[in-house]
């Protein structure tokens, strides 16, 4: 495991991290690229706001950064190929995270500008994990991603993050994650319409994976836990399983020149007392 070195000495620009596992055993990554790339002509100013985790959850297809991409961010990757290890490379992207703020989604999904925007000017999030509206590629407001959220990193790792019980087969971790924040007293809600998730073109036959989908195994499980937690409560329902890998730290990649400028905050030290009653 590489040791982590703080990303940014001085002032520290993230505000938002923006966690991708990625899974490719066809041809090539060209949807990873593609999706980087058109982040990349996104106003310099948001960018160099945000941090982009990508985890490569042992992919048997390399996966490189590109040439050129002008982007804060970091390419992980997982050494054993784990079958639906997604929960655990999204605990990996979550801990290599530097933001509060953790954007954790899927690679067939993009968010526009305004959204991210939006996104950046929230307050703390504290205890609340929002969820989005989604639109199809027509722009039609469809079923909303049941493994989309926006989440505070803290509350996150307080509760043990994705339980990783159910790694190695398909479906309902996502589901679990969710109940279990939500029975712990995180509150959930949606962003507003006009900030929603946008499902994207991605080439399923080249620049994706071919893993079958069979919840058959993790549905028992998740019914073992839901009644694991109605009987002892917390001591129930999650495994505490988290990071059963191991990884390496490919590419910590920092954007060239600053276009966002720091606000000065010279009064915000002499207000302590006021975070320690009331934050």
């Amino acid at each position: 495991m590489e040791k982590m070195i703080p990303a940014f000495p001085g002032i520290n620009p993230i505000a938002l991290s923006y966690a991708i596992p990625c899974y490719f055993d066809q041809e090539n990554t060209e949807s990873l690229t593609e999706l980087l790339r058109k982040y990349g002509t996104y106003d310099p100013r948001l960018l160099d706001r945000i941090q982009f985790v990508i985890v490569d959850d042992g992919s048997p297809v390399p996966v490189t950064l590109p040439e050129g991409l002008n982007l804060n961010v970091r390419l992980l990757r997982i050494r054993e190929n784990i079958p639906w290890n997604q929960g655990g490379a999204r605990n990996l992207g979550v801990v290599y995270s530097c933001s509060e703020k953790v954007l954790a989604t899927d690679l067939d999904h993009e968010l526009s500008e305004e959204t991210l925007e939006h996104i950046l000017g929230l307050p703390r999030l504290r205890r609340k994990i929002y969820r989005f509206q989604r639109k199809d590629q027509e722009g039609s407001f469809i079923k909303p991603h049941p493994n989309t959220f926006l989440m505070p990193r803290g509350r996150y790792l307080e509760l043990f993050g994705v339980d990783e019980e159910f790694c190695g087969r398909y479906g309902c971790e996502d589901g679990m994650f969710w109940r279990w924040q939500r029975y712990n007293g995180t509150r959930f809600g949606y962003l507003d319409k006009r900030f929603s998730l946008e499902v994207r073109a991605c080439d399923l036959n080249r620049s994706y994976h071919s893993l079958v989908r069979d919840n058959t195994a993790n549905h028992a499980l998740k019914k073992r836990k839901l009644s694991e937690l109605g009987e002892w409560g917390p001591l129930g329902c999650h495994s505490r399983k988290f990071l059963g890998f191991t990884w390496d730290l490919v590419e910590d990649r920092k954007r060239q020149g600053m276009h966002w400028q720091a606000p000065k905050r010279p009064l915000w030290k002499s207000f302590w007392w006021w975070r320690w009653l009331w934050g």
